[in-house]
């Protein structure tokens, strides 16, 4: 597997992972939660958004050893 083949498996799993975050932010805007539930909500999104960044960062990466330039 070539750099940008790579770069594009952790661009994938990046998505993969804002749709979790979607769904979290989603199930935190149902009532009837209890304040204990939305701590964990929220404390999961805080992971799994530092896990998103960090697979964006490493795909971008990526595409520049792969000489590409990244977009914003």
């Amino acid at each position: 597997m070539n750099y940008l083949e790579w770069a594009e498996e952790y661009e994938k799993n990046a998505q993969r992972v804002m749709s979790v975050i979607e769904r979290k932010k989603q199930r935190m805007k149902e009532h009837g939660l209890t304040a204990d539930e939305r701590k964990q909500l929220n404390d999961d999104i805080i992971a799994y958004r530092k896990i998103y960044y960090d697979l964006r960062d490493v795909a971008v990466t990526l595409k520049e050893r792969a000489g590409v330039s990244h977009e914003a």
